[in-house]
């Protein structure tokens, strides 16, 4: 699970654009899903159903709730029984529609942004 968590938190690095304007770059995630596929055809869908709760549903189904918080251009989560994890956005704030490729040692991991819960 600690891998599924990492690469779902690595979508949050890549974007669009600069990030000169950013106000809070976890604005757009509130009320939405971002949705991150390994190499390996495994999903893991992230819900922020309010601006301090996340949602997690794991490819095997089960599902867990954390929270999440913003200092700066870090997005953290937090799950029980899990450290905190951070990251930082170098790019455009993720929201609707955006989406990107996280490459890493076991391969190319996609992720998309969508409106609403995705599980």
């Amino acid at each position: 699970m600690r891998i599924l968590k990492s690469v779902a938190l690595a979508a949050l690095l890549t974007g669009a654009g600069a990030v000169a304007a950013l106000a809070n770059v976890g604005s757009g995630l509130v009320g939405n899903s971002v949705t991150v596929t390994g190499p390996d055809g495994a999903s893991v869908i992230l819900y922020y159903p309010d601006a301090s709760t996340v949602e997690r549903q794991a490819p095997d189904g089960s599902t867990a709730s954390g929270t999440w918080s913003v200092n700066g251009q870090d997005i953290c989560t937090a799950f029980p029984g899990e450290d905190e994890a951070c990251v930082t956005v170098t790019e455009e704030a993720p929201a609707v529609g955006a989406s990107g490729e996280i490459p890493g040692e076991a391969g190319v991991s996609t992720w998309a942004v969508t409106e609403g819960k995705g599980f």
